[in-house]
């Protein structure tokens, strides 16, 4: 009778250390397959949905750029560059630049450089010409970090108070 009582224990020990080892190995394969399908990569249809979005973020960004409205422009940048420094320091810096964007060179158009869902980059060839003279100008080919950041996309403030002799690593 003991050995049956001792043989019983042990099958119930076995199969509630084995019933916890499936329970464990079920809820890793759940979380597994649902990690997976957020890291997925986006469907033609959803890429095309997030060209036209950055597209028309990055236009409006460069007209803001353009009619040098900084204080709206500070508005579009990303979280870190924005803990970095001030609305005014922003808009302090961006007017002792000499260059603003005088639009995109003729015959080229910005292309997105997709890395994932929240981060792009915008390649483009930038007219620049100088605030004082407006005889000159030059077009320089500079990508743009795009974040997105609560809901909206963001830039690198940072990249924009050295513009256009700055570009960030792709």
């Amino acid at each position: 009778m003991q050995n049956k009582i001792k043989f019983t224990n042990l099958v119930l020990g076995l199969k509630s250390k084995y019933t916890t080892f499936l329970i464990l190995f079920f809820a890793l394969f759940v979380f597994y397959a649902n990690s997976n399908a957020v890291a997925r990569q986006p469907t033609s249809t959803e890429l095309e949905a997030i060209q036209k979005e950055t597209m028309a973020v990055f236009q409006h960004f460069i007209q803001l750029w353009q009619e040098e409205s900084y204080f709206e422009l500070y508005k579009y940048g990303k979280r870190q560059s924005k803990n970095q420094m001030t609305i005014e320091d922003f808009a302090t810096r961006m007017v002792e630049l000499d260059w603003v964007p005088e639009g995109f060179e003729e015959g080229e158009s910005p292309e997105i450089l997709y890395h994932y869902r929240t981060l792009l980059y915008v390649s483009a060839a930038i007219v620049f010409r100088h605030k004082s003279n407006f005889d000159l100008q030059f077009a320089k080919k500079q990508s743009f970090l795009m974040l997105k950041e609560n809901g909206k996309w963001c830039f690198d403030l940072m990249q924009m108070i050295r513009s256009p002799f700055y570009s960030p690593l792709k």
